[in-house]
């Protein structure tokens, strides 16, 4: 989920499915050291209750990434009356300069427990996802390529009141891969982002432990079309220094079709300096 809470991307998926054939976003960021990132997503409602979409991304950290390393989403997603599913298989392709690839797939259940939605709610989710990776690794000097499975299991907690304030509390663990650390992976691929929210715009290719997440939001209606949020994140690295990552942006609409979130990310890992990343994006409904 790009969003920062949940209830913005209802919002617009809800609006889609009663007025709009379709609606696409593009997603970029950009900030420390030369980071790059552009995502696309077209999203089409096949059935009162079933929305389809297509996405391509690309980032470039010229920290560790000369070249821009690609990926492609087919994420699927359905209402029922007190729940709401998706499943996102993603695929990042072997590239010739990082000689690494991924995919993998994400699936999450949203619960609430009323059947018609109001401006108080209380939402539960669970999401579970899985990821295999190729990637190079140096050990002792030597240089070899190995794949390792890795698994994330994440547990949100939205509350919402009178439709004006946004509390939302989130965690994943994941699960060790064999074989393989941040000590002697070499330009992995996979963006950790995928299985599971980890608070920051930063791409994260080091393998995490866990993550702990709060987030805050206000909307400003009627008197702007907009909302506000903050939140922060907590993520430790297996054998590597943790990372603390603090979000603040806002949602403003532009007109009864169109939506742009500004957003500024603030990312330090644990003995070293600050790192500042900034978030564009723009929403549109057809």
């Amino acid at each position: 989920m790009k969003h920062i809470l949940l209830a913005a991307f209802f919002s617009a998926f809800f609006a889609a499915d009663s007025s709009a054939g379709w609606w696409a976003e593009n997603d970029y960021t950009t900030g420390s050291n030369g980071l790059k990132k552009d995502s696309l997503t077209v999203f089409t409602n096949v059935t009162p209750h079933a929305v389809l979409g297509m996405n391509a991304a690309f980032y470039r950290d010229t920290a560790a990434y000369r070249d821009k390393v690609y990926s492609f989403r087919l994420p699927l997603m359905y209402s029922g009356d007190t729940f709401f599913i998706s499943l996102k298989p993603f695929i990042y392709p072997v590239q010739e300069q990082t000689r690494s690839g991924a995919a993998g797939g994400k699936f999450y259940l949203l619960t609430s427990a009323k059947a018609r939605e109001d401006e108080s709610y209380l939402h539960l989710v669970l999401s579970g996802a899985w990821a295999s990776q190729r990637a190079r690794t140096l050990e002792n000097g030597v240089m070899d390529k190995k794949t390792f499975s890795e698994t994330a299991l994440e547990l949100q907690v939205e509350k919402s009141y009178f439709g004006q304030f946004f509390f939302q509390l989130s965690g994943a663990g994941f699960i060790k891969p064999n074989g393989v650390s941040n000590a002697t992976l070499v330009t992995p691929a996979l963006d950790h982002s995928e299985l599971a929210y980890l608070g920051t715009f930063r791409t994260v290719t080091a393998l995490p432990e866990w993550t702990l997440s709060a987030q805050v939001a206000r909307n400003m209606k009627p008197d702007f079309d907009s909302h506000i949020y903050a939140g922060y994140s907590k993520i430790s690295y297996r054998s590597a220094r943790a990372a603390n990552s603090g979000i603040a942006g806002l949602k403003l609409g532009l007109t009864e079709r169109s939506t742009l979130d500004l957003a500024y990310n603030l990312y330090k890992e644990e003995g070293s300096v600050w790192k500042n990343y900034y978030k564009i994006l723009l929403q549109v409904f057809f």
